[in-house]
């Protein structure tokens, strides 16, 4: 890309100039890095320099090659171009190439792109993404699977462009009801146990604890294993008066009441 110009620009700093055409030697030590020991200042106390000046005063009578402004918002040391060009070699042979094309680039009336090309940034393959997001959504408490597949998916979506869920027609995931979670009762009927010996059974695998009088008002309250496998749900009190939570369980969670069985294998 090309765009008209009429400054002198190195690696987009543009470089200023006084009332008698010389340019500011400050502003290309910017645009070198500004590395200290390469500033004007240093490079003007150079025996080579002083001679290189003596000659250029000799030669420009009415102008001197360089010139130093102190205070204000112009102030620097302000040069001719070819004391910017020595002054460049100095700093270095890429730099003072750099230098060349700026100028060549202000007696065309064009400014080189200089900007480097931004760096592609390579995305994750969103099945790798995918599997990081579901790592990280594990370790979050209180979050059922569900939630924490749309989570990871909305994750993959940020990092990769593509929600996964999407790409394989899942428009939505079926909402935890309590169709899909059993109580105690139910879960204890085809192994022949009762609902008191199945929530034993819960308690010794680790599953819930036994919190009577909790505010919730359900008598059982899971623990973090548990929180893979329950789900809190309202439900009305007895005699219709107010709701009260009921901790119900899914089907999977038979794996952990098979040993127990009472009925017929």
């Amino acid at each position: 890309m090309r765009t008209n110009n009429t400054e002198l620009t190195i690696l987009s700093t543009t470089i200023r100039r006084d009332a008698e055409g010389r340019y500011c030697l400050n502003d290309c030590h910017k645009a070198s890095g500004g590395d200290a020991p390469k500033a004007p200042a240093q490079w003007l106390r150079n025996d080579q320099t002083k001679a290189l000046i003596e000659e250029l005063s000799d030669v420009q009578i009415s102008t001197s090659p360089v010139s130093t402004k102190k205070g204000g918002a112009n102030q620097g040391t302000y040069a001719c171009k070819e004391l910017v060009y020595a002054y460049a070699m100095w700093i270095s042979p890429s730099f003072n190439l750099q230098v060349i094309r700026a100028f060549d680039a202000l007696v065309t009336g064009q400014i080189p792109n200089s900007s480097p090309k931004p760096k592609r940034i390579r995305k994750p393959a969103f099945d790798t993404a995918f599997t990081r997001c579901m790592n990280v959504v594990a370790l979050l408490p209180n979050v059922d699977e569900n939630q924490k597949v749309l989570m990871a998916a909305r994750g993959t979506h940020t990092l990769t462009g593509i929600n996964p869920l999407e790409a394989m027609g899942y428009s939505a995931l079926p909402a935890a009801t309590e169709d899909n979670y059993q109580t105690p009762t139910q879960l204890g009927k085809p192994f022949g146990l009762p609902p008191r010996r199945v929530n034993q059974i819960l308690v010794d695998a680790g599953l819930q604890v036994h919190t009577p009088g909790s505010s919730t008002g359900s008598d059982w309250s899971m623990t973090d294993k548990g929180l893979a496998y329950g789900k809190m749900f309202d439900t009305s009190r007895r005699g219709g008066k107010g709701s009260q939570q009921q901790l119900k369980w899914k089907p999977s969670v038979a794996e952990f009441l098979r040993p127990f069985s009472q009925t017929p294998a």
